[in-house]
């Protein structure tokens, strides 16, 4: 691997920068600001990144193909078209759990929303859970008792899911039935007990490698489909949240991270170039 160049693309103290998702279609960044109910939209031929205020937590969203842009925020999932009106609320699936709120997600290849949540309380109790979302917009419960839900990725073929809780610091995978939506049994895929960080959101590279972000520990890993470790960058920030691949070639790494008191461009949105792998376009919400 070599050198990587780690640039501040906007230094925007994001209190909870998280989600991000490249637009393939427009050339745009899309990303939220989770705790300050902000979307943000970056153009790298420009440089400007736009805001737009959706009122809620918007904890992770997906590009829809109908236009605009299904979110998974508060208890439950939203339609919204940035810049035309307030998002529509479809429905809650978490109204029951008062102390939760929507976390990290991300599309199948099939167009299903994988979205979890996460417990808010000082002392995390496991009461967080995954969700899917189906294009007709049905909903089924795929996983319970977590604490906070993140590290959400399909593998290039979409035949398998990665899913992880940041609080127990795990990353299971599942085997995944894209035609169906059904899961096979987890196993564990990465155990970062041992390492800088605990996993915050990932994503897959084009060779089947996942990224995923040490939030706490200023790095991002790059594991191998069979759970070795084969790259660690290390970041100018101590809270990373979440990798995403854009740029024409899908070449370039962008992250976000977290507001962290005294501590420079936290907050802030970067990008990784020279790191060697691309991405996949990220499938599009077909609801």
């Amino acid at each position: 691997m070599v050198d990587v160049k780690i640039t501040c693309l906007v230094d925007a103290g994001a209190l909870v920068g998280e989600g991000p998702v490249w637009d393939v279609e427009d050339g745009v960044l899309w990303w939220t600001d989770i705790n300050g109910r902000l979307l943000h939209r970056f153009d790298p031929r420009t440089g400007s990144d736009t805001t737009f205020d959706p009122k809620i937590r918007v904890g992770c969203f997906a590009l829809r193909k109908a236009g605009g842009m299904v979110l998974a925020a508060e208890h439950g999932f939203w339609f919204w078209n940035p810049g035309h009106g307030a998002p529509e609320h479809l429905f809650d699936v978490e109204s029951d759990r008062p102390h939760n709120r929507m976390n990290d997600g991300g599309c199948d290849r099939q167009g299903r929303l994988l979205a979890s949540s996460m417990n808010l309380e000082v002392q995390r109790r496991a009461t967080g859970a995954c969700w899917a979302l189906a294009p007709d917009l049905s909903v089924t419960r795929i996983a319970d008792g977590l604490h906070i839900g993140n590290g959400i990725a399909f593998s290039p073929d979409g035949d398998r899911f990665f899913l992880a809780d940041t609080t127990t610091e795990q990353v299971w995978s599942y085997p995944y039935d894209g035609a169906s939506g059904a899961f096979g049994a987890l196993t564990r895929f990465a155990d970062l007990t041992a390492m800088e960080g605990t996993p915050d959101g990932a994503t897959c590279d084009a060779e089947g490698g996942y990224w995923l972000a040490a939030v706490r520990g200023a790095r991002l890993y790059r594991f191998l489909p069979d759970g070795t470790l084969s790259h660690t960058i290390n970041l100018p920030i101590s809270a990373p949240t979440k990798p995403m691949f854009g740029g024409e070639k899908l070449d370039r790494l962008f992250v976000t991270s977290i507001r962290v008191a005294g501590e420079a461009l936290s907050g802030g949105l970067f990008v990784i170039d020279n790191c060697g792998l691309c991405g996949l376009p990220e499938p599009r919400f077909a609801g």
